[in-house]
């Protein structure tokens, strides 16, 4: 782990892994308050690393100072959970591949968390130490590997998960503008790289700066295409995810199909069309497009997931046009389903996809 200033997450993430883990190591990047201490206190080793403000040279320290065979990355505002040990221990013992996913889970909204308010993902965050994987980039730094053509796992292990609380609306307020400085001046030294804007576009929505947002995803998308790579499905989401917010209903309905042709079996683009659809009064095809997200599910470890998109979330949007078209019977079962599946539907609201069903209701 790499952390600053972290004595308010800090307990929860090693009481989450000091079972589990044959050793703590901690690269601290200037604390000044007690994360040091806390830190000692669970048996972990300190190392003190001068903030360059590059995070996964930070990372790579803490890598030169790790024994074990196998290296769980976390950050302090994540926790892991591990149901059953021995069979995770087991299927480390087996495991062939250098890099295992591992589910996700990442908390949104106000406290307290609830599980129902969480986008689901996976990503490799466990690698075999001697297999040359290091990282790179400034921030939102990813793993990069010595060996050309080095496969990323398909599969998530499904003994461990990892819960993430980074995104609640408590923590975001701490971290939004150094994120922002962060990657402006990553963009006077890569003025010409897709993720940056991505991930540019991903803080100015999450600030409700919802034109710059849009600005920024598109240029991620040009930034894509100009080097002849389809932009990844995470940035066409975002772009639609800020067009739904914004109540940009008729843009989404136009354009978003060209999105689903490239990613057929991604739950949530076809859940903002859904959307789209109803604000469009297009009633029947919304209840075939959110019966498709039913069909679809969110377990696909590939795509980044708003938890209910493929459940509850649906069920209720599928309940509401049943009712717009006159299929009373219909609406009451779509709406038992949504309610047995989540019990806090109200509570579910995120990023303003519900003000215009709202309004409708």
């Amino acid at each position: 782990m790499i952390v600053r200033d972290e004595e308010q997450n800090i307990r929860r993430c090693l009481d989450s892994v000091k079972d589990s883990v044959d050793e703590m190591i901690i690269a601290d990047t200037g604390s000044t308050d007690q994360t040091k201490a806390v830190c000692r206190e669970y048996g972990a080793q300190v190392f003190d690393f001068p903030w360059k403000e590059n995070f996964a040279d930070a990372r790579n320290f803490s890598l030169e100072k790790a024994q074990g065979d196998w290296i769980l990355w976390l950050d302090a505002d994540e926790a892991a959970e591990i149901t059953d040990f021995p069979s995770f221990k087991a299927s480390l013992n087996g495991e062939k591949d250098p890099m295992i996913r591992i589910p996700m889970m990442h908390f949104y909204g106000k406290d307290p968390p609830e599980e129902r308010r969480t986008y689901l993902s996976s990503a490799v965050r466990l690698f075999r130490r001697e297999s040359g994987i290091r990282f790179a980039g400034n921030i939102h730094e990813h793993l990069v590997s010595s060996v050309p053509g080095f496969p990323i796992p398909t599969k998530a292990n499904r003994t461990i998960r990892i819960l993430h609380y980074g995104y609640m609306e408590s923590a975001w307020k701490r971290k939004d503008g150094r994120n922002l400085d962060l990657l402006r001046k990553e963009k006077l030294e890569r003025p010409d790289s897709a993720w940056l804007y991505y991930h540019l576009a991903a803080e100015y929505h999450r600030s409700g700066k919802e034109a710059d947002a849009f600005q920024s995803v598109n240029r991620s998308i040009i930034g894509f295409l100009r080097k002849n790579l389809l932009p990844p499905s995470l940035v066409y989401k975002l772009k639609y995810d800020i067009l739904t917010a914004s109540g940009n209903y008729e843009t989404v309905n136009s354009g978003i199909e060209k999105a689903i042709s490239l990613y057929p079996d991604y739950v949530d683009l076809r859940f903002y069309q859904g959307i789209a659809q109803i604000a469009m009064g297009e009633y029947e095809k919304a209840e075939q497009t959110f019966s498709c997200c039913l069909i679809l599910g969110e377990s696909n470890p590939d795509y980044l997931i708003l938890k209910g998109t493929g459940s509850f979330l649906s069920l209720y949007c599928l309940g509401f046009c049943h009712e717009k078209r006159g299929k009373p019977e219909e609406a009451k079962e779509a709406f038992r389903q949504a309610e047995e599946l989540d019990p806090g539907l109200d509570c579910t609201i995120s990023s303003g996809l519900w003000n215009f069903i709202e309004k409708k209701s």
